[in-house]
């Protein structure tokens, strides 16, 4: 059986950040691996998976690299969200 790697890194992050659920690093790769599946398979719900993921790990202590990384994300999973699930128009 093959599975789709994208969607394997969502489960290996998830099991990371089970592992090691104060561990930023493990957040910002589940925030990557959401990204990277949801733009391959445009699928906003999997961005909206990612902006909790933002939510919780700002509540986490993060080193200047980490912080940056995180903002990066959080640009990518907004720039992302307006391309695939677009303002109505007027």
């Amino acid at each position: 059986m093959t599975f789709d790697p994208l969607v394997e890194a969502i489960r290996k992050s998830l099991r990371t950040l089970d592992a090691s659920p104060g561990n930023p690093g493990a957040y910002l790769d589940l925030i990557q691996a959401y990204l990277n599946c949801a733009q391959k398979e445009s699928e906003p719900e999997l961005l909206d998976q990612a902006t909790f993921v933002i939510r919780d790990v700002r509540k986490l202590s993060l080193t200047d690299e980490q912080s940056a990384r995180l903002a990066a994300l959080e640009t990518e999973v907004r720039d992302s969200l307006l391309r695939l699930r677009p303002s109505p128009r007027p």
